[in-house]
């Protein structure tokens, strides 16, 4: 079975077109991406941005789900 990456952004589903041929492959690229996105935020965060800038960074970090794909 095939497996399909759909990120989350802003409570709205976006899909990627990115299918993967297990699912733990799409879990780790899942995991991959909220990595980088909290990469992101630490830097912004150790720059010194405000909490204005940090709590949109936050509000907007993706979050993804594997669905089947057909």
């Amino acid at each position: 079975m095939k497996w399909l990456l759909v990120v989350i952004v802003m409570n709205a589903p976006v899909k990627t077109d990115l299918v993967f041929g297990s699912l733990q492959e799409c879990l780790s690229a899942e995991a991959q991406m909220r990595q980088e996105w909290a990469e992101q935020y630490a830097q912004a965060k150790k720059a010194g941005a405000a909490g204005e800038t940090l709590g949109l960074l936050s509000s907007q970090m993706t979050k993804g789900t594997c669905v089947p794909s057909k």
